[in-house]
């Protein structure tokens, strides 16, 4: 629509008179509909400036319209675990056999890679380990059995797996994995479940059953039960799987977790806790969760305890930025903040094509932070603002008393500073804080004896709310008939479902993607 001419013009005898036209009702609407659009189109490109720059340096006004995304607390955890603390500490000596040089107590030199526990010995060295399952348990228990079409109504997107155990055996139904990080992260979890089954004593029940699990932060369905990475507190329907990093990541930084843990304890054997820098230190890139992160920059700018910084994968400098996780063992504190794990941030610097196809992905870094479990293997004090997204084991966390374990802020880090005097003032409070830290996390839930243990409760206690049993062989129409004849009727014959894990994994990767389809291909 066009605005009418402003200006009227008379034509007299003796001159031209111009006269100004008063605005009507259509002028004035006009008007603000033009302005109303220039100032989203402002709005819209303040945001995308926002949230796709790197510059740390940024106008007050622009920070507070960055929006939260994903990382929008609505939710945030909270959880009282004393009990469970201290059931570890305190734990039960199971009797093996009948004499009393065989009692059994969880010893973490000897049992941190016995992926073979039973399951009094996986209760007793790892009580507050199952809290999620039971919650999810007691979830399905209110809402109904999970049926075969629950599982079959899946539109596999992004980072999906449909699997089965049948006879204690891992088979691949269907996969949907769009890239090389997806599929990599998917043979993982694949992995450390198959381990877990494979390690199971004889006579320890693996029940069939059959799932559906994502390797995306954040599934695209997460109102239907499956297995995920970590959920929100409002995601009912999520079952909480160890992350794929709990096997392994391709990272020369990283590799196995039990690796990266034996790495902490040499580097602390030669520089011990009066050793560190008595500093906090962050590393990330901002642009995944910009407004989470660039709120820790902000409140440890300039401050005398810091060293927290941003990564820039362009920058000439990035190999002197970049501190891999058994470096920041260096430091007493290590700052922790949600938005992207420290393993797919490694993984997306590989390559800059790589990591411009993330940067141009809206739903990057809004989710959950894997690096969590690798700052919780040196013995620092960890400091994290208050965690919208749970795994696993965070029930083990405590953030007071005497079993406290991490120190928790606010999520905008505005008591940052006075958690950071308090704990520079207070030396013993720190030691103490970082000693919980190793006996509860490094030493005891994220060895790969309790992740063996998680995942065969996951198993057996998902098998007990399933409504029917996973069959290995459905029937489908063959080609011959009864008796031979063209025209006659066709029959019905027996077909194997999937594939068993250990022929999966000697696919190619283009089959691995999108099996069954791609073999069809």
């Amino acid at each position: 629509m066009l605005m009418k001419p402003m200006w009227v013009v008379e034509e007299r005898k003796d001159k031209t008179v111009y006269r100004r036209r008063c605005p009507g009702a259509s002028d004035i609407l006009t008007f603000f509909f033009i302005s109303t659009c220039a100032l989203l189109f402002l709005l819209v490109c303040s945001i995308l400036y926002g949230t796709r720059t790197e510059n740390p340096h940024i106008p007050g006004l622009l920070k507070e319209v960055i929006p939260a995304g994903r990382c929008r607390c609505e939710f945030s955890t909270n959880f009282q675990c004393d009990t469970c603390l201290d059931c570890a500490s305190n734990q039960a000596i199971l009797a093996a056999n009948t004499t009393e040089d065989d009692l059994w107590t969880f010893n973490y030199r000897k049992d941190k890679n016995n992926y073979g526990l039973d399951e009094e010995q996986c209760q007793s060295a790892f009580p507050g380990q199952y809290e999620d399952i039971e919650r999810a348990v007691k979830v399905r228990k209110r809402w109904g059995k999970v049926m075969e079409q629950d599982l079959s109504s899946f539109d596999l997107t992004k980072g999906m797996v449909r699997g089965m155990i049948y006879d204690r055996e891992l088979y691949i139904i269907e996969t949907f994995l769009v890239d090389n990080v997806n599929r990599q992260k998917a043979l993982a979890s694949l992995s450390a479940l198959y381990r877990s089954v494979l390690a199971a004593p004889p006579y320890v029940d693996i029940p069939n059953i059959e799932f559906v699990f994502s390797v995306e932060d954040l599934p695209a369905q997460p109102t239907k039960p499956m297995w995920s990475l970590a959920r929100r507190v409002q995601d009912h329907n999520l079952w909480l799987i160890p992350d794929f990093g709990f096997w392994s990541w391709d990272m020369p930084a990283l590799g196995t977790l039990d690796e990266v843990a034996n790495e902490a304890v040499e580097r602390e054997s030669v520089e011990p806790w009066d050793q560190k820098m008595e500093k906090l230190v962050w590393r990330g890139k901002i642009t995944f969760a910009p407004k989470l992160r660039r709120a820790l920059l902000d409140a440890a700018k300039g401050k005398p305890w810091s060293d927290v910084g941003q990564l820039k994968w362009t920058d000439p400098n990035f190999k002197e930025q970049f501190l891999g996780p058994v470096d920041q063992c260096n430091y007493m504190f290590i700052a922790h903040a949600e938005g992207m794990s420290h393993d797919t941030e490694l993984q997306h610097f590989r390559s800059q094509k790589q990591a411009t196809m993330m940067e141009t992905d809206d739903s990057a870094g809004r989710s959950y932070s894997g690096s969590l479990k690798y700052r919780q293997l040196c013995r620092s004090v960890i400091v994290s603002h208050k965690l919208q997204w749970i795994q696993h084991y965070h029930y083990l966390f405590r953030n007071n008393g005497s079993n406290q374990n991490f120190v928790e802020v606010e999520r905008d880090f505005s008591d940052l500073s006075a958690a950071m005097e308090d704990l520079l003032d207070h030396p013993e409070k720190a030691k103490r804080i970082a000693d919980n830290s190793v006996q509860v996390f490094r030493e005891r839930y994220l060895t790969q004896a309790a992740e063996a243990c998680y995942w065969r409760r996951l198993i057996k206690r998902w098998h007990d709310v399933m409504g029917f049993e996973p069959k290995l062989y459905k029937g489908v129409e063959g080609g011959a008939s009864d008796n031979g004849k063209d025209g006659a009727k066709r029959v019905k014959r027996e077909q194997k479902r999937g594939v068993r894990y250990e022929t999966f994994i000697l696919y190619e990767p283009r089959i691995q993607y999108e099996w069954p389809k791609s073999a069809a291909g």
